[in-house]
């Protein structure tokens, strides 16, 4: 059985997650931030072991804390897109660079990687357990901004149909707090102007979102 904690961390509104199969106790950090020690605290507690420090992308806010991690247990590596690297301090490392689209397993859990640029060239979702963690892509009621150095709105709509082609019961776990902590895909399809405005067309979106 997959388990999920949610943290809200930092003057951002940022959420870090940890998501770990309940059996094996095998776990996975998602955009380590701000607060590690919060993150170590739970680890500790539920004696979870770590196998993957994982980034959605690699904007400061969401990869601040993996410096942290890294630095006690050399077994890791900050699984990152490989188009987002540059994103990275150059003496971060090691890193494990995705291409989009592979399974990882820990424990008995599958995670999907979905590659949805458009707020950085990297940006990936990680499916897993009917849950969908969407770091800066998709949030309650928004997107993510697509006027950043290596935005790209019309690759950030396309990523929102491919998040909204999703079961409609699959949970969202946003990379902010804005709007709320979580949501279903179905409940964004249906009240998500951005999502909206992705389903409708390319140049009503990129009007909206640039």
């Amino acid at each position: 059985m997959m388990k999920v904690k949610q943290f809200k961390l930092g003057p951002m509104g940022n959420f870090s997650y940890i998501v770990w199969d309940a059996g094996l106790r095998e776990a996975a950090v998602i955009d380590p931030a701000w607060q590690p020690e919060v993150l170590e605290e739970l680890i500790r507690k539920e004696k979870l072991i770590l196998k993957f420090l994982l980034l959605t992308h690699a904007h400061p806010d969401h990869a601040n804390a993996a410096r942290y991690f890294l630095e006690k247990d050399k077994t890791l590596a900050l699984t990152v897109h490989k188009e987002d690297t540059f994103l990275l301090d150059d003496d971060i490392n090691p890193l494990n660079l995705l291409k989009g689209e592979e399974e990882l397993a820990f424990g008995h859990l599958k995670m999907k990687v979905i590659h949805t640029p458009g707020h950085t060239p990297g940006s990936v979702s990680y499916l897993a357990g009917g849950a969908v963690f969407t770091g800066d892509t998709l949030f309650v009621g928004q997107c993510g901004r697509a006027d950043l150095p290596g935005s790209d709105p019309k690759a950030l709509r396309l990523s929102l149909l491919k998040l909204a082609a999703l079961p409609g019961e699959t949970v969202l776990y946003p990379g902010h707090a804005y709007n709320g902590h979580t949501s279903t895909i179905g409940v964004q399809k249906e009240y998500n102007i951005y999502m909206k405005l992705a389903a409708r067309g390319e140049a009503e979106f990129v009007k909206a979102a640039a």
